[in-house]
């Protein structure tokens, strides 16, 4: 058992590793896998030397569905469980399959409902991109990135003041309905929806992945007593393209609660912190009792999926930032994919975040 404040929990569940994607298909290429076991190694590999953290398992306690079904359809929860068993695959050898037809709105004559009998099975109902396939050990993998989110919440609901979740695969790309990016299950909302329904009256959810969560915007873009704020690459030149600009504010009782922050190109770290500290102070004035950290390290110099052009010091700065809010706060892994200095960015940002360092 933690005592409370006297190290940072840090919760990993060893089912990622069978998460184990070779390609991601973008513009009809196959690419290597951005996603891999190597990034959990190298994070691991830091964390062993961080005397101020301790790796702890996923709580056993948890009913993880039922959280799941508070945030997503059903049938995305069935499908991403049941597609390698049950989607047709021509060759059994496959080691992952993904969607190539989508049930895209322009595919219906004007009127005509939808039809969805029968087809609860087909790859495109629920997938929004070829980027994301499903293998053998995909959904044992995103479950138990749900049950570490939800693990580090219980222990900041229980009076810690931060905890981690290395989540992999990551999940803000994930809708109530549809998902890609690389996510299977949105760690995020769910995790925020799992705090609003046991006591906190307003959750902002902080993203810093260098990709605009689309899919936690979505899911409570009509809300008050959840806020979403990121910073990520403007979506004229970056991932996923069609959500995250400016204007893009929340709607109805979440009017105002919804923040994006566009970086421009090759944003350095003194850009980056000061569009944080904008964006911290809108937050602020919408009191949260609780943040969850959207964590992503892929605004780093190297990484291949974005062209920030942070530092490793930078993170521990991040993390200073976002803990002056001096709220709780339950960080969740997403993104970041530049592996030899993964594990120091976010040893970085955990001493940041635990005030520990400068």
């Amino acid at each position: 058992m933690l005592e409370n404040g006297s190290v940072t929990p840090v919760v990993r569940a060893p089912m990622h590793a069978g998460h184990q994607p070779k390609v991601e298909v973008q513009c009809g290429r196959a690419l290597p896998a951005f996603d891999t076991v190597d990034r959990m190694n190298s994070i691991l590999s830091a964390l062993e030397l961080d005397t101020c953290s301790k790796l702890v398992d996923p709580a056993e306690n948890i009913d993880l569905m039922a959280a799941m079904a508070r945030v997503h359809e059903p049938g995305l929860i069935r499908f991403i469980e049941n597609a390698w068993q049950e989607v047709p695959r021509e060759h059994d050898e496959l080691d992952l399959i993904f969607a190539d037809t989508f049930l895209h709105p322009g595919l219906k004559s004007p009127g005509s409902a939808a039809q969805d009998n029968g087809t609860e099975m087909h790859f495109g109902r629920y997938a929004f991109d070829t980027i994301t396939g499903i293998g053998p050990g995909t959904w044992s993998a995103a479950r138990g990135s749900v049950a570490s989110a939800l693990t580090a919440a219980e222990l900041v609901a229980g009076g810690h003041q931060l905890a981690l979740a290395l989540c992999r695969p990551p999940g803000h790309h994930v809708t109530s309905s549809v998902f890609g990016g690389g996510c299977y299950l949105n760690n995020a909302a769910i995790t925020a929806q799992w705090l609003t329904d046991h006591g906190s009256a307003k959750v902002a959810v902080i993203d810093v992945d260098f990709h605009h969560g689309n899919g936690t915007q979505a899911i409570f873009y009509d809300r008050a007593d959840v806020i979403y704020a990121s910073l990520h690459g403007d979506p004229s030149r970056s991932y996923p393209f069609f959500t995250g600009y400016a204007d893009e504010t929340g709607e109805s009782i979440g009017k105002g609660a919804n923040i994006n922050v566009p970086l421009p190109p090759e944003a350095n770290g003194v850009t980056y912190l000061d569009r944080l500290g904008h964006a911290l102070e809108k937050i602020d004035q919408l009191s949260p009792d609780i943040v969850v950290v959207s964590l992503g390290f892929d605004t780093y110099r190297d990484d291949p999926a974005g062209d920030a052009q942070l530092e490793t010091p930078d993170y521990e700065d991040i993390g200073n930032a976002i803990s002056s809010l001096g709220k709780p706060m339950v960080a969740l892994l997403e993104g970041g994919y530049w592996t030899p200095s993964l594990g120091a960015n976010v040893a970085g940002w955990l001493t940041g975040a635990a005030n520990r360092g400068k």
